[in-house]
């Protein structure tokens, strides 16, 4: 049985012309996601809000996701049956995402095709190299759309856009006359905060969790993923601007509030820069920040667990050599991010 009659006999019983479709254009990668659920829409809606576009090219990426049970995949148990397991998040899961957001993970190949296995929450096939992906949620309104769109639904896009060339990693983006600051860091190390406070001092945004990195042939470039700025309570205290937000405004995410950039700092996004300066934070109980430059190889090292989940290994050897090409045209510095939060866009602006 070959990859294309696995998913054209999922395919066949569904009319896909009862469906609703939305069309996205994630810079230059044409994206269509078709459901049956208004949930399901909603929740890719927030994720990729950005990129809606009512007309484009032939999609090169095409999600079908449906309000039904797994097993309605004709081929649901030789997955479970026959196939390897590349990632179980009880074992893997070195950075605690699963145990966060209360959702196990196992991905699975079989006969050159993928699945992301979700439980009783749900599951999402694919078959990367024809840019199709078939998604199965029996429960959407069960779901948080955080966690349907930003975990379950984005597991499938990652894996689509890695194999076309455009690789997210986990960091913030901004950039001043076209030239790129990159943040990698896990949750707890200041990167919202920090990014927040170069919003305020005047750099221009391009993501604060996931931005494209993609090689151009003759460098490198970081590509937008704007979405809502999650905050804590702390981090809202530090910035007059949040702190007078109107409530409607500032809203309630999954486990934090949130708010859309532009609604605060107008006209701030833009959709690609040069990778200039790679910068790790870490917070510290100091008056002052201070840099500290660090070399190549220390920065690759620290980079690498950045990179979100990569299933294929031959996708996975190109993102490394890419991450490895780009971080050599980068200054590469650690900041111990102090508590002069308004004034250290100063320090980074002396970096470009």
């Amino acid at each position: 049985m070959t990859k294309d009659s696995l998913f054209k006999a999922a395919l066949e019983p569904l009319d896909v012309r009862k469906l609703t479709e939305r069309r996205y254009d994630m810079h230059g990668l044409p994206v269509a996601v078709s459901s049956d659920s208004g949930m399901i829409l909603e929740a890719v809606e927030g994720l990729l809000g950005y990129f809606r576009r009512e007309k484009t090219p032939s999609p090169e990426m095409t999600f079908y996701l449906m309000k039904e049970e797994a097993a309605r995949f004709p081929y649901h148990e030789p997955f479970l049956n026959e196939g390897t397991v590349l990632f179980d998040s009880r074992e893997d899961d070195e950075h605690g995402f699963s145990s966060l957001l209360e959702t196990r993970l196992i991905y699975r190949t079989w006969n050159r095709a993928f699945m992301a296995d979700f439980g009783a929450r749900g599951c999402l096939f694919l078959d990367t190299a024809e840019g199709l992906g078939l998604g199965f949620v029996p429960e959407p309104d069960a779901v948080h759309p955080a966690i349907l769109s930003n975990f379950m639904f984005l597991i499938g896009l990652s894996e689509m856009c890695r194999a076309r060339d455009y690789f997210l990693i986990h960091a913030a983006a901004v950039t001043e006359d076209g030239k790129g600051v990159l943040v990698p860091a896990l949750s707890g190390s200041g990167k919202t905060t920090l990014c927040v406070s170069l919003l305020h001092g005047g750099f221009k945004y391009l993501s604060d969790d996931r931005p494209f990195l993609r090689s151009t042939g003759g460098g490198y470039e970081i590509l937008s993923f704007p979405e809502d700025i999650d905050v804590t309570e702390n981090t809202i205290s530090l910035f007059p601007e949040l702190r007078e937000l109107d409530p409607s405004v500032l809203r309630t995410g999954l486990r934090k509030r949130k708010f859309s950039v532009e609604s605060v700092y107008p006209g701030i996004t833009r959709d690609r820069t040069t990778p200039r300066v790679l910068l790790f934070p870490r917070v510290v109980d100091e008056k002052r920040s201070r840099l500290r430059g660090i070399s190549k190889t220390e920065a690759v090292a620290r980079l690498l667990p950045h990179s979100l989940l990569v299933m294929d290994p031959d996708v996975a050897a190109k993102q490394f050599h890419v991450l490895c090409g780009m971080v050599e045209t980068m200054d590469c510095y650690e900041l111990d991010y102090g508590r002069d939060v308004l004034e250290v866009h100063r320090l980074v602006r002396g970096l470009l």
